[in-house]
């Protein structure tokens, strides 16, 4: 239960992280309007742009924490022979 716990907390962490990781990758595209405002479908590609950047935060966050616990499980291994 215990690792349950534990692996539902990373999950959650990992969906908010991915929120800065999105907006960081939207400001990088740095995507301006055509005119004085943005269109309906300039709104609308930038709010998936948002959404696949929010995508690669989770993806990469998640991944990040199963190699720290690759690399540390290695290592407490390591150490215990």
């Amino acid at each position: 239960m215990k690792v349950l716990a534990r692996e539902l907390i990373w999950f959650f962490i990992a969906l908010i992280l991915a929120t800065p990781v999105a907006y960081f990758f939207s400001q990088l595209l740095g995507l301006k309007p055509e005119g004085p405002q943005l269109t309906m479908e300039e709104d609308v590609f930038q709010m998936e742009l948002f959404i696949v950047g929010w995508i690669i935060g989770f993806i990469c966050t998640y991944f990040m924490r199963v190699i720290i616990w690759a690399v540390s499980k290695n290592l407490i291994k390591e150490e215990d022979s």
